[in-house]
């Protein structure tokens, strides 16, 4: 809070400072003179001086503080501007102190022992431009009539600090408007009755207050809400107010025993006047101010200071509004460290509000419509609070939303653990947020619109790393501006899984990270090291590139394994998945009637397979059978579907034959759809015939047959084929055609070979 208090001491540090040496101009060798723009001044503090020393006649200003002294000088210079005697034993003021004095401007008594200062004292102090008397904790407010009571025709008085006048331990103190109301006339500009015990301000004191005040401090007092909140309106030209420190506690020293606390010290009675009338005119006159719901509380139209910070009280900050005569002027408030532990609002009429310092007060909710009106806020702290539930719970961004002008934000220890990603929607002009020590453990809150951005504090969370859309975000934003990163004291992992960050935080050009030597990383064998260490990053990029190194090759090494695998059970297995899959698609296909919807569920007796180039032997052949045995033969030259598949027509052959012969020639084996009948029947055999033999071979050649392959060895070994008689006779053809005849006539689940076999 700036104010003129003690402006005698900032004289003499000045004196201090520009030291201008002088001749001796006190009779007390001990104290120190100097001259300051051709003007003289004594300096005689701390020399346990029982009288005051006498002084030279052009000596304007005095020192006398922190000294023995028990009464008033009497012999100091008649023209001294300038008196500081704090600190000293005085025990009263009379009507005669002072008389000699009437240039006096500046005049501090305070932290004496006064008991009483009579009522004239200060009649013939008309240049009185500042008055201290605080810390005479047995004089009482009751001293302030006398005071005000002798200025009240003055009109050079400026300040007055009455700080500290009731002893610290005693009841509390209602001030009366009889105290102040002489003042009314004056050119007051400041007024201090903070430290006062003070419950409350009788209506009709500050309405009555010089309009020319700018500067009131209620502070360290024990007010309590009243109807006098409503004159704060009147104070025209009030341009800084504070009520803080309400209800503190104040520790218990042992000199506060040694004070004769007369609490009970008469009313100066000549001074007083009836307040009755007053009393119930004010009431009539604020009582429009009260709204069913809320209060509308006026505020002078100058005021741009309100402290209303360290105060016990327990609330919670309803839909207040401010008004004022004119536009409001009020830019900053200071309402921390108190216990307002829920912001509802909305507050309104605050339009003109700057800066708002809302820090450590047990806050844990703000209300979407709590900072509406704050349209023009440029500094918010809330820091110290409880709100990380509720910004975690602000999925829509609904808190922060009108605050587009907002330039800092402070939400230091808020035991903030994730945000949500709209919490900062409209903060487009914000410059600096801070969200240290929270217990934040990624940090992925989207900012490009933050193109102001220049101070990011994420120290002392639960970080372990950024990912890259956050990083790349942050460089976009460093583009604009130099942007300032704070990083300690996180739990960032040196792991390989992290290089890219390591290398992004180490080598950025546009971001600069604040301390960064502080940092620590942490290994996977929980071994920590300094980000300052130069070798890190090149022993992460050494490791992680063996390590990548051994993941490609033991990547590579599993994914050629697996093929190798999988590869050779496809071969080994490849006929019996073929067949599967064709027997599957044939019997889910609709157009195919099923089997089991037949009498009999074979369409043909046998199907013949053969090379193309051996077709005139074969046809011939089946010509006779299907004649002279009565047989249903397949061919694929006759028999198959036109428009289906080879492949589907070979599988529903084989599948409705009882019986499948292969014709094995040169051209057989050489033929690709040939070998895919033979293998096909042979799945046919194993899978659906229940190992039945059903697969014949007829060796038109020989040869052909030592070109088997040799999963079919078994059907030679087993003597399951026949051979034609080459160039035999014409009894050995019939002969051929009569065993197969009978072969395919015989349905038992056994074949004997010895029954088909031919010799050649």
């Amino acid at each position: 809070m700036e104010s003129s208090a003690f402006q005698l001491r900032v004289y003499l540090i000045v004196m201090t400072i520009i030291e201008i040496s002088a001749s001796s101009c006190s009779s007390n060798k001990q104290c120190v003179c100097f001259r300051v723009n051709g003007q003289l001044w004594a300096k005689c503090e701390n020399l346990d001086l029982r009288t005051a020393p006498s002084f030279q006649s052009d000596v304007i200003g005095v020192s006398l503080a922190n000294n023995e002294l028990s009464t008033f000088p009497a012999s100091l210079p008649v023209n001294i501007v300038y008196l500081d005697i704090s600190g000293n034993q005085l025990k009263d003021i009379d009507q005669q102190s002072l008389t000699k004095y009437k240039y006096l401007r500046n005049l501090s008594i305070s932290e004496n022992s006064l008991l009483s200062i009579e009522l004239g004292s200060f009649k013939d102090s008309s240049n009185l431009v500042h008055l201290d008397i605080s810390g005479n904790q047995e004089l009482t407010l009751e001293v302030v009539a006398n005071i005000s009571s002798d200025l009240r025709n003055s009109t050079s008085i400026r300040v007055l600090n009455f700080e500290k006048l009731q002893c610290t331990y005693g009841v509390s103190y209602i001030v009366k408007k009889y105290h102040t109301a002489y003042l009314k006339h004056t050119h007051l500009e400041e007024l201090n009755l903070a430290s006062n015990r003070i419950n409350s301000l009788e209506l009709g004191v500050l309405s009555e207050l010089p309009k020319s005040l700018k500067l009131i401090n209620l502070a360290n007092n024990v007010l309590s809400f009243g109807l006098y909140i409503a004159e704060f309106g009147d104070m025209n030209n009030l341009v800084t107010m504070n009520v803080s420190f309400q209800s503190s506690f104040h520790q218990v020293q042992v000199k506060d025993f040694f004070i004769g606390c007369n609490d009970t010290r008469p009313v100066c009675t000549t001074l007083s006047e009836n307040q009755n009338g007053n009393l119930v005119s004010y009431n009539r006159r604020y009582s429009s101010l009260m709204r069913p719901k809320n209060i509308t509380i006026y505020m002078p139209p100058k005021l741009k200071t309100f402290y209303f910070h360290d105060n016990l009280y327990k609330m919670t900050l309803q839909d207040f509004a401010f008004t004022s005569v004119t536009k409001s002027a009020l830019s900053k408030v200071y309402l921390q460290n108190n216990i307002i532990y829920q912001m509802n609002g909305p507050i309104t009429g605050i339009q003109s509000v700057v800066y708002a310092d809302l820090s450590n007060n047990f806050c844990s909710y703000i209300s979407p419509r709590f900072f509406e009106d704050f349209r023009n806020l440029s500094y918010l702290d809330l820091s110290h609070n409880a709100l990380g539930e509720n910004l975690e719970n602000d999925i829509n961004g609904e808190i922060f939303q009108n605050l587009r002008n907002l330039n800092s934000l402070n939400l230091t220890r808020n035991r903030i653990v994730r945000l949500p990603t709209k919490i900062f929607r409209n903060l487009k002009q914000l410059e600096i947020l801070n969200l240290s020590y929270n217990s934040l453990s990624e940090f992925t809150v989207p900012i490009s619109h933050m193109t102001r951005l220049t101070h990011l504090d994420l120290s002392n969370n639960q970080i372990s790393t950024m990912d890259k859309e956050t990083r790349d975000i942050l460089d976009v934003v460093a583009q604009e501006n130099r942007l300032y990163v704070n990083l300690k004291s996180n739990k960032l992992r040196c792991t390989c899984e992290n290089l890219e960050f390591m290398k992004w935080v180490t080598i950025s050009k546009n971001i600069v990270f604040l301390n960064i030597d502080d940092y620590l990383c942490t290994f996977s064998n929980s071994s920590v090291i300094q980000f300052s260490n130069v070798e890190l990053l090149q022993l992460m990029e050494k490791q992680c590139s063996s390590y990548t190194l051994v993941i490609v090759i033991m990547t590579s090494l599993i994914i050629v394994l697996l093929t190798i695998t999988i590869s050779r059970i496809l071969y080994r297995y490849r006929w019996k998945l073929r067949y599967m899959y064709y027997v599957a698609r044939e019997k889910y296909k609709h157009n195919v009637p099923r089997p089991d919807a037949l009498e009999d569920q074979y369409y043909f007796d046998a199907f013949v397979s053969y090379a193309d180039k051996d077709r005139i032997f074969v046809i011939e052949l089946v010509k006779r059978l299907e004649k002279e045995f009565n047989l249903r033969l397949c061919i694929h030259h006759r028999d198959f579907i036109p428009g289906t598949g080879i492949a589907d027509n070979i599988t529903n052959a084989i599948h409705h034959s009882r019986k499948t012969v292969c014709v094995i020639t040169s051209h057989f084996l050489q033929s690709y759809w040939c070998m895919f009948e033979l293998n096909m029947a042979r799945m046919e055999a194993i899978y659906s015939r229940n190992g039945e033999n059903v697969l014949f071979l007829v060796a038109l050649e020989k040869a052909a047959m030592k070109k088997l392959p040799f999963s079919f060895m078994d059907l030679i070994d087993s003597k399951s084929y026949i051979e034609f008689p080459e160039g035999g006779d014409k009894d050995e053809v019939t002969a051929f055609r009569s065993k197969l005849g009978d072969t395919f006539k015989f349905h038992d689940n056994e074949f004997r070979s010895a029954d088909i076999m031919v010799d050649g």
